[in-house]
């Protein structure tokens, strides 16, 4: 398998648990949180305009995960709380602090949100200790930031391995759902040719099979609210 194929892989598999995460999360509490895959994410690090039809006031917390050279890196808005929070598995440089400031702050004030005294901080954390295993960390800096849990500050190659049978178990069990995230009803193909896009993740759903909402509004799916 080339190296192009194997970071696509990562990159789904990276999408998929950070959807779970989310789902989860919106499963068990009242505040809600949304995800921006690594895409539209790494999209927003670059400086580049963002696509993304979200009112970023109508949730708690988002999180998103920026693929930069090939590392991964955890980013989550706060937008009621006007702050960010930046985490990079190798130690937050205050160059890329500036920088994860400076690009939510554009991403919201293009929102239309009033962008004042926003700030960007970050938690007290283990570093990865190889040059693989980024993405994993990304992951569970994000399980435990919605959760509310404190990071781990020690971390060591067992438990590394450990995450990464976590992750793994949970995308197998979560299988039939993961293809759900891009059929909610989970049917094959048929003669109906309607489909609706989520404004947030950009999955296309049948029509009929999400309750045929308004065409004239935004339309968010079940993973994404």
């Amino acid at each position: 398998m080339n190296g192009t194929i194997q970071r696509a892989l990562c990159k789904l598999a990276i999408n998929a648990y950070l959807s779970i995460l989310i789902r989860k999360h919106n499963r068990q509490n009242p505040d809600a949180a949304a995800f921006i895959d690594s895409f539209a994410m790494t999209a927003i690090w670059d400086r580049k305009s963002s696509r993304l039809r979200i009112d970023p006031m109508a949730f708690t917390v988002i999180v998103g995960i920026v693929n930069e050279h090939h590392h991964w890196m955890l980013l989550v808005i706060y937008p009621q709380e006007k702050k960010s929070l930046f985490l990079d598995p190798m130690g937050e440089s205050l160059a890329n602090t500036r920088r994860c400031l400076e690009t939510t702050r554009a991403f919201m004030r293009q929102k239309g949100c009033n962008v004042s005294r926003w700030s960007c901080d970050s938690l007290p954390h283990g570093l990865q200790q190889d040059g693989t295993s980024c993405g994993i960390f990304a992951l569970k800096f994000a399980e435990k930031v919605l959760e509310g849990e404190a990071l781990d500050t020690k971390v060591s190659l067992g438990a590394v391995n450990k995450w990464r049978l976590e992750v793994a178990t949970t995308l197998l069990q979560e299988s039939d759902d993961l293809s759900n995230l891009y059929h909610y009803c989970g049917c094959e193909e048929n003669e109906d040719t309607e489909w609706v896009c989520c404004e947030i993740c950009g999955r296309w759903f049948h029509y009929q099979c999400v309750q045929r909402p308004p065409l004239d509004e935004d339309y968010f799916c079940p993973a994404c609210i």
